[in-house]
């Protein structure tokens, strides 16, 4: 660690003191993550979700699946780690509240959701 060599040199003091103020940070921050609620608001991730779906399939059209790679990397952005929520709240807010079934009725795959195209509200 090239932060705690460097903080040894220039502070000039014993390693034992570096080591024991980073054993109290780290104590600190797991306290700290301990009391915060691991709470997320669901209705601004499907928008925040959606925004981003729609904006980076340059057509504009997308598959559940899209949705729900955004809602997993949202949870684990705004969770700092692997999402205790569950994604699927996310996305299925996003497709009842900002999205549009595009696909065409008649389809082979049928009504099944894995295969449903969306797009979008206007």
């Amino acid at each position: 660690m090239w932060w705690k060599k460097n903080a040894i040199l220039n502070s000039g003091v014993n390693a034992d003191v570096i080591d024991s103020l980073l054993e109290r940070a780290r104590a600190a921050a797991v306290a700290i993550r301990a009391r915060v609620a691991q709470i997320v608001d669901v209705a601004l991730a499907a928008i925040d979700v959606t925004a981003i779906v729609f904006v980076m399939n340059g057509d504009g059209w997308f598959h559940r699946r899209h949705l729900l790679a955004e809602a997993r990397r949202h949870l684990a952005l705004v969770l700092r780690g692997p999402p205790r929520s569950r994604p699927g709240r996310i996305v299925d807010a996003a497709l009842a509240t900002h999205c549009v079934d595009i696909s065409e009725p008649n389809t082979v795959c049928g009504p099944m959701s894995d295969h449903r195209l969306y797009t979008s509200r206007p």
